[in-house]
């Protein structure tokens, strides 16, 4: 989350207690809705292209207010999962204002911060946690005081959260959500892709963009629902509260439109072994000219859509690994290069054997080669000679007999995306007797 909420902070040392930052969450903006009653199909690249979004990134101001101390024994202060628990647990009660109290051997308070919040809003199987909760959060302001005793960091963390709507509306969301679900009428031999599909064209049906971004409610999946109209914030929350309910694994991505200028935020879900992209905020709008699923289930490839950083990392594709084309019933996909790669990257290697001056090495998955470094240096910092191979048993020559050398590899993979590595292996060292 750190990457969308753009938290900067200054360490405070025994102390001088310092503000970490004002932060107003980077909500996510689609095209504003056409003028035009009708979209005819050579036009609907023009509309997409044309529209624009009211930019209103999170901003960021430092405060020089001082965070009034609390005494504290140090037995109170816990580790990051508690205080990311004492945190979700007061976003899911809207609470205003609270303190956590964090125990740490680092100095990096804005890491820890991260930390926190990445674990307190962590996807889980309830609906109303994880990216619903996130979502609903408009702005937070963070301050700090950090002290050191006994080689530890004590923080005190007050944490001031804003948020998009009320409990009562929440509740209303909870309410009408139920309503929806019995509406659409599954049954036990509903698939999960039917089930998208009647969340995904009620959605498109019922929600309309919405006109003005005067008040912020319409950020919401309360306002989408009720009102009737959204930005896509609104509309990917309310995608991934009533999928989530269902019992389907689905996340909000938040990024860039077209131009890549435009925020914007859309939904990936997971049927059968992959995820897949779906656009519901400019389907709905292309839907009038009876133009329908242009942007639904959507392989990784999802044309003028770009994540931010932090969804398109290795970590998140091994989380949830996208599909490499289109959804398709009854056809087995097959893994995008972006995922294949993320899993490439995660392999373990190893040096199995070292005699005299041959090596062997762990065989590393779909690996196109590897690289072999030795060096008399142990941190490779000077003298390192690199070697290419595409054998796991390779014989390294032009070795001085009676010098050691530290030897270490890494395999790696050629892809449409570019090349990709793993890890260097574990440094052993060899030395050829005189």
């Amino acid at each position: 989350m750190k990457k969308i909420i753009s938290i900067i902070m200054a360490l405070a040392m025994l102390v001088t207690p310092v503000n970490i930052t004002s932060v107003k969450a980077d909500q996510i903006y689609n095209i504003e809705k056409s003028s035009q009653s009708q979209i005819t199909e050579n036009k609907i690249e023009k509309l997409i292209s044309s529209q624009k979004a009211d930019i209103r990134t999170g901003t960021v101001k430092i405060e020089n207010k001082k965070l009034e101390s609390i005494s504290l024994p140090r037995a109170n202060y816990g580790t990051i999962n508690q205080a990311a628990t004492t945190l979700k647990k007061a976003m899911l009660a809207h609470q205003s204002t609270l303190y956590v109290f964090v125990k740490s051997k680092s100095s990096a308070a804005d890491q820890i911060y991260y930390d926190i919040e990445d674990k307190a809003a962590s996807v889980t199987d309830n609906p109303v946690e994880g990216d619903y909760m996130f979502w609903d959060i408009s702005n937070r302001d963070v301050s700090y005081r950090a002290q050191k005793s006994n080689g530890y960091y004590l923080y005190q963390f007050l944490i001031k959260i804003k948020y998009f709507t009320t409990l009562e509306q929440r509740s209303l969301v909870d309410d009408k959500v139920n309503q929806i679900i019995e509406e659409l009428g599954f049954t036990s031999e509903t698939t999960d892709y039917e089930k998208v599909k009647a969340v995904y064209d009620y959605v498109c049906k019922h929600v309309t963009y919405a006109k003005s971004l005067d008040d912020e409610i319409v950020f919401t999946a309360y306002s989408a629902l009720y009102n009737g109209e959204a930005v896509c914030q609104g509309y990917a929350q309310l995608i991934y509260r009533i999928l989530k309910q269902l019992g389907i694994s689905v996340r909000v991505i938040p990024g860039y439109g077209k131009d890549k200028t435009v925020r914007h935020g859309w939904n990936i879900v997971k049927l059968g072994d992959y995820y897949y992209n779906l656009d519901a905020t400019w389907d709905s709008q292309l839907s009038q000219a009876g133009i329908r699923y242009r942007y639904f289930l959507k392989g990784d490839n999802f044309k003028d859509h770009t994540r931010d950083d932090q969804y398109k990392n290795s970590n998140f594709y091994r989380n949830y690994p996208m599909a490499a084309s289109d959804y398709i019933s009854d056809v087995q996909n097959e893994q995008s290069e972006k995922t294949k790669n993320s899993f490439f990257e995660n392999q373990k290697t190893k040096i199995k054997n070292i005699s005299k001056n041959k090596i062997k090495l762990k065989k590393v998955k779909n690996a196109t080669g590897y690289k072999i470094q030795y060096s008399p240096n142990k941190k490779f910092k000077k003298k390192v000679r690199t070697i290419k191979t595409k054998k796991t048993t390779y014989k390294i020559k032009k070795l001085k007999k009676g010098k050691t050398y530290y030897i270490r590899y890494k395999a790696y993979r050629n892809s449409s995306e570019g090349q990709v590595s793993t890890d260097w292996s574990k440094t052993k060292k060899i030395k050829l007797k005189k």
